[in-house]
C-alpha cells in the first residue's frame, strides 16, 4: 500500500487558493443561472466572421435583420377561414408574434391614386391611341368593373397594380393564398415578437403550433423561417448534450469501475473532471457574454481528455507506490501543453462558436490539471488487486525485441498511406456542414419558398448612385437583363425598387404619354361610349399637377413597407456619400451567375453571393488550419527533439501516424476533407502526443501503459461518440477523432518497442495486491 503523501507548505497554500478560486467560480455560475444569463442557440455561431466593406456590412445587416425575425406558414384543410383565424389566435395568445402581414397584402389603390398618371405598364406606354380607346371601352362595359371615367377612364392604376403585384399570392375569400394543384395553401406570415434564437419565444411558438395541429389533425401545415431551424437546432443540441454526455459518462464510468473497482478511486478520477467543468463553464460564459449550446455539446466530450491526468497520476501511484511523484510532473505538464496547443490554435479562427468551444476546453483542461497537481497528492485511495492483474495482462501487449515482419508491415502501410493521401485526398467546402437542420425541415422550407416564388436573399446586387434619380435609372438599366434571365429559366426571381418606383425621367415620359392619350384617345372614347362631353375637361384637370412618386413615399405605404429591405439609403463609399439599393435575387444557375457578374462590371454595381463567399471563407480557413497543424507539428518536433534527443520519434509516432492513417482512410473512402475534419486532427494530435510522451517518459512502466490505454479508450468514448451527432460539424469532428485516436492507440506498442524489458518485471512489487 502506498504511503501517504505530505505536500509542502507552498503546495498546501496553492491547494487552498485553488479551492477558493473554484468557490468563486461556483458563486459566479450560480449568479449567471440565477439571473437567467442567455444561452445561445445560433447555428450561425459556426459561420466565419467576414470583415467586408462598410457597404457590404450594411447590406448583410439589413438582409439578416429582415429575414431573421420573419416567418411564413402555409395551411390548408376544411374551412380555411376558420383554420387561418384559429391559427392566428393561437399565435397571438402565445405572445410569439409581433404583427401579421395582412396590410401589406392589400391593394394600395388609395395610397397611389394621385400618382397613377406617372405609372404606366410597358404595354400601355407603347400602345397606340386605338389600343387605349379599346382598353377604355373594356373598362367601362366589363361586368363588375369599378372604372372611374372621371379620374381614371383608361384604368391606368389597375393595370399598373396588376403588373406590380403579379405573383403567386392571390386573395381567396379575402385571404391570401397560393395555388398548389386543386387545393390552395393559405398564407399566414408576420414578424416574431423576439429574436428567432430566443429559446422562450421558440418554445411558445412551437407549443402553439403543436396545439393547433392537435386540434386540427386533418389540416396540413408548412413552415418557413429561421426560427424553426433555430428551434430544431436547440432541441438537437439539448438531446446531444444528454445522449453524448451521458453516454460518455456511463461508458467511461463502467470502464474505470472494471479497472479500479473502488468508489474512492473513481471519485478521485472524476474530481478533476468536475473541477475542470466548474472552472470552465462560468469563465467562458462571462468572457463571451453568452454560452452556445453547441459548446455544451462539445464540452460534454471534454470528460474523455480531462480525466487523462488523473489516470496517469493514480495508475502510477497504485502500481508503483515506491516511485516519487515528482517523476510524473514533467510528463503531465508536457501532456497539458500539447493538448492546449491543439485547442488554442482554434482561437485564431474567425469562427466565434469554435473560439468559444476552444476556450471552454482549454480552461477545463487547466482546471483538471491543477486539481490533479494540487489536490490528488493529498489522497491515497486503497488499490484493488484487479487493477494489478489488468495491468499485468495489458503489459504483455508488447512487440518482441526483434519484429521485422511487424515493422515491415507498418512501414509498408505508411508508404501506402502516403501514396493514397498524395493521390486521392480531396476537400469539401459545402455549407451544409454548418446546417444541422433536419432534412424534412429543409425540404419544407424549400417547398414554401417555391410556392411563394420568393427570393432567398442569399444573392443580391448593390447599386449605388449620387442621388435618387440616378439610382432608379441604374436599377431600370438592369431590368432587361434580369427579365430575360427569368424568362429563360436561368433566374427564379428578382426584386428591386424601380419595379415599384420608376425613375423621374420614366415617370415624366409616362405622364407625357398620358397627356397624349387624353388629347387623342379620350375624345374618341367619350364619343364611342356616349359619355357626356364635359367629362373631357374634368378628366384632364388632375393632369395639371401630378406629384412625383419617390422611394420614401412608396416605402411609407402598407404595400411598400415590404420593400424596405431593398433600400439602404445614404451610405459611405470610397470617402463619398452615396445612396444605395439592393436587387434581391432568387436561385441562379451558372449562366445567370455569369450574367450577374457581367452586370456588376461597373463600379456602381456590386454582386454578392453569400453562399460562394462563405464557401470561400471556409476554404481559406481550412487551408490556414492545415498550415497551423503543420506548424504545430514542426514546433513540437523541435521541442521533443531537444528533450528526448534520439528517442523523439517515439513521442511523434502515435500522433503523426494517427494523422496519416486518418487522412489515408478518408482519401480511400472519398470523404472530402472539411474544416471540421482538420479541427478533429488537431485534437488527435494533442491526445496522441499525450500517449507518445508517457510511453517515452516511462517506457517500461505497466502503470503508464495502463493509463495510456484507459486514456485512449476514454477519449474514444468521449470524442468518438460525437461521430453519431446529427450536427454535421460535430459529426465530422467526432469521426476524425474516432479513427485517429484508435490509430494512435494501436501505434503506442511500436513507440514502446525495443525498450528494456525484464520478464521478472511483472512480478515485482508493482503488482503486489494490497
Amino acid at each position: 500500500m502506498s504511503k501517504a503523501t505530505h505536500p509542502s507548505r507552498i503546495e498546501r497554500l496553492a491547494a487552498i487558493g485553488w479551492a477558493g478560486l473554484l468557490l468563486g467560480c461556483a458563486i459566479l455560475l450560480a449568479g449567471l443561472l440565477g439571473r437567467g444569463a442567455p444561452l445561445d442557440t445560433r447555428i450561425t455561431a459556426l459561420l466565419p466572421e467576414t470583415h467586408q466593406g462598410a457597404l457590404l456590412e450594411q447590406a448583410e445587416q439589413r438582409l439578416t435583420h429582415t429575414f431573421e425575425d420573419r416567418f411564413v406558414l402555409l395551411v390548408r384543410g376544411e374551412s380555411p377561414a376558420r383554420l387561418v383565424a384559429e391559427l392566428k389566435t393561437r399565435l397571438t395568445d402565445s405572445a410569439s408574434v409581433k404583427a401579421f402581414d395582412d396590410d401589406s397584402l392589400q391593394r394600395p389603390s388609395s395610397d397611389l391614386a394621385a400618382y397613377r398618371y406617372r405609372l404606366l405598364t410597358p404595354s400601355l406606354a407603347d400602345a397606340s391611341d386605338g389600343a387605349w380607346v379599346q382598353r377604355g371601352l373594356r373598362q367601362l362595359f366589363t361586368l363588375g368593373s369599378e372604372a372611374d371615367p372621371r379620374r381614371d377612364p383608361f384604368g391606368l392604376l389597375d393595370a399598373w397594380l396588376n403588373q406590380r403585384l403579379a405573383g403567386p399570392i392571390r386573395l381567396i375569400d379575402g385571404l391570401p393564398a397560393v395555388s398548389d394543384g386543386d387545393k390552395p395553401w393559405f398564407v399566414v406570415s408576420g414578424q416574431l415578437s423576439a429574436s428567432p434564437y430566443d429559446m422562450a419565444m421558440q418554445q411558445r411558438l412551437m407549443a402553439a403550433l403543436s396545439r393547433f395541429g392537435e386540434g386540427h389533425p386533418q389540416a396540413e401545415l408548412l413552415r418557413s423561417g429561421l426560427v424553426f431551424h433555430a428551434a430544431a437546432g436547440a432541441d438537437q443540441a439539448k438531446r446531444e448534450i444528454s445522449t453524448i454526455g451521458l453516454g460518455s459518462l456511463l461508458g467511461i464510468g463502467l470502464l474505470l469501475w472494471v479497472t479500479f473497482r473502488r468508489g474512492s478511486m473513481l471519485a478521485s478520477l472524476w474530481l478533476p473532471v468536475a473541477c475542470g467543468m466548474l472552472f470552465a463553464l462560468p469563465l467562458t460564459w462571462v468572457l463571451f457574454g453568452t454560452l452556445n449550446l453547441l459548446t455544451l455539446a462539445f464540452g460534454a466530450s471534454l470528460i474523455g481528455i480531462a480525466i487523462d491526468y488523473a489516470l496517469h497520476f493514480q495508475c502510477a501511484r497504485q502500481l508503483a507506490p515506491e516511485q516519487p511523484l515528482a517523476r510524473l510532473w514533467p510528463g503531465l505538464l508536457l501532456g497539458l501543453i500539447s493538448s492546449l496547443v491543439a485547442y488554442l490554435v482554434q482561437l485564431a479562427t474567425p469562427l466565434p462558436g469554435l473560439r468559444q468551444m476552444a476556450t471552454f476546453a482549454a480552461l477545463g483542461l487547466v482546471g483538471a490539471w491543477l486539481t490533479v497537481r494540487l489536490w490528488l497528492p493529498w489522497f491515497t485511495p486503497r488499490p484493488h488487486a484487479a487493477t494489478a492483474r489488468i495491468a499485468a495482462r495489458l503489459d504483455h501487449l508488447r512487440l518482441p525485441p526483434r519484429a521485422p515482419l511487424r515493422w515491415g508491415l507498418l512501414a509498408l502501410l505508411g508508404i501506402l498511406a502516403v501514396v493514397i493521401v498524395a493521390t486521392r485526398l480531396t476537400t469539401n467546402d459545402d455549407l451544409r456542414q454548418l446546417n444541422p437542420s433536419p432534412t424534412a425541415l429543409i425540404a419544407e422550407q424549400q417547398r414554401v419558398q417555391g410556392l411563394l416564388a420568393s427570393p432567398t436573399g442569399s444573392r443580391y446586387l448593390i447599386v449605388t448612385a449620387k442621388h435618387e434619380a440616378e439610382l432608379l435609372e441604374r436599377l431600370e438599366a438592369l431590368e432587361a437583363t434580369l427579365a430575360e434571365l427569368k424568362t429563360q429559366g436561368h433566374l427564379s426571381q428578382y426584386r428591386h425598387l424601380a419595379q415599384a418606383v420608376p425613375s423621374p425621367s420614366t415617370q415624366q415620359a409616362n405622364l407625357e404619354r398620358v397627356h397624349q392619350a387624353y388629347d387623342n384617345a379620350l375624345p374618341e372614347l367619350i364619343a364611342k361610349s356616349g359619355l357626356p362631353l364635359d367629362l373631357l375637361e374634368a378628366a384632364q384637370q388632375p393632369l395639371r399637377a401630378v406629384p412625383l412618386l419617390t422611394i420614401e413615399t412608396w416605402l411609407t405605404t402598407p404595400a411598400g413597407s415590404a420593400d424596405s429591405t431593398l433600400w439602404l439609403g445614404d451610405v459611405a463609399t470610397d470617402q463619398r456619400s452615396d445612396m444605395a439599393a439592393l436587387v434581391v435575387l432568387g436561385d441562379a444557375d451558372n449562366m445567370a451567375q455569369k450574367a450577374l457578374m457581367r452586370l456588376a462590371a461597373p463600379a456602381y454595381v456590386l454582386y454578392q453571393d453569400r453562399v460562394v463567399t462563405l464557401s470561400d471563407h471556409l476554404s481559406r480557413l481550412r487551408d490556414q488550419i492545415a498550415l497551423w497543424l503543420a506548424v504545430a507539428v514542426a514546433g513540437l518536433a523541435v521541442v521533443f527533439g531537444w528533450r528526448y534527443r534520439g528517442q523523439a520519434w517515439r513521442v511523434l509516432l502515435p500522433p503523426l501516424g494517427a494523422l496519416l492513417a486518418t487522412l489515408a482512410l478518408f482519401s480511400a473512402l472519398n470523404i472530402g476533407l472539411t474544416l471540421f475534419h482538420l479541427l478533429g486532427l488537431l485534437l488527435v494530435l494533442g491526445i496522441g502526443l499525450d500517449a507518445g510522451i508517457f510511453s517515452t517518459e516511462h517506457p517500461d512502466s505497466p502503470a503508464a501503459w495502463l493509463a495510456i490505454s484507459l486514456s485512449c479508450a476514454s477519449s474514444l468514448l468521449a470524442f468518438g461518440l460525437l461521430s453519431f451527432s446529427a450536427t454535421p460539424a460535430l459529426h465530422y469532428l467526432g469521426l476524425t477523432c474516432l479513427v485517429g485516436l484508435a490509430s494512435a492507440w494501436a501505434l503506442v506498442p511500436f513507440a514502446r518497442a525495443n525498450t528494456r524489458h525484464n520478464s521478472s518485471h511483472c512480478n515485482s512489487s508493482h503488482y503486489n495486491p494490497p
